[in-house]
Order: C-alpha cells, then sequence, then structure tokens
C-alpha cells in the first residue's frame, strides 16, 4: 500500500508523455515536483531544511559531469584534428 504514490509518479508520466499532456521535458520537472511532494508531505522522509544541502549536492554532481563531458569533447577534437 506504501508503493502506490510512487508507481503513480510511472503512470503520471508516461500517461502524461503518450496522450501528448505535456512534453518529455516538462515530464521530468513534474516528476521532480511530484517525488518532492512524496518526500516532503507523504513519506516525510526529509525536511525542508534539507532542501538546501540537497540541492547544493545536486549542483556539485551536475557541474561534475558536464566538467567531464566538456572536456571529452575538447579532447575528441584535439584527437581528431591533430
Amino acid at each position: 500500500m506504501d508503493g502506490y504514490p510512487s508507481i503513480f509518479l510511472i503512470i503520471l508520466i508516461m500517461g502524461g508523455v503518450l496522450s501528448g499532456i505535456f512534453t518529455p521535458t516538462e515530464a521530468s520537472a513534474i516528476a521532480v515536483i511530484y517525488t518532492l511532494f512524496l518526500a516532503l508531505v507523504l513519506y516525510r522522509e526529509i525536511s525542508v531544511k534539507d532542501l538546501p544541502k540537497i540541492f547544493l549536492e545536486s549542483v556539485i554532481t551536475t557541474a561534475i559531469v558536464l566538467l567531464l563531458i566538456g572536456s571529452s569533447m575538447g579532447m575528441s577534437w584535439a584527437m581528431s584534428n591533430g
């Protein structure tokens, strides 16, 4: 019974995209909002005080991934034009 709200997330995303209600990009934003709602209100696993730390960690992780992608593109260009 506790897993039904989480399963509804899959139905929400797939149903919304396949029916044309929203695009995949919009579906990702809706998924984030719905997941935050579940974690904050329904499951109470995180508090509002935890959000800045969570956001900071996600920004750092995203920056690392983008740095890796950017440096690999530069290395690819250097090797192919070399």
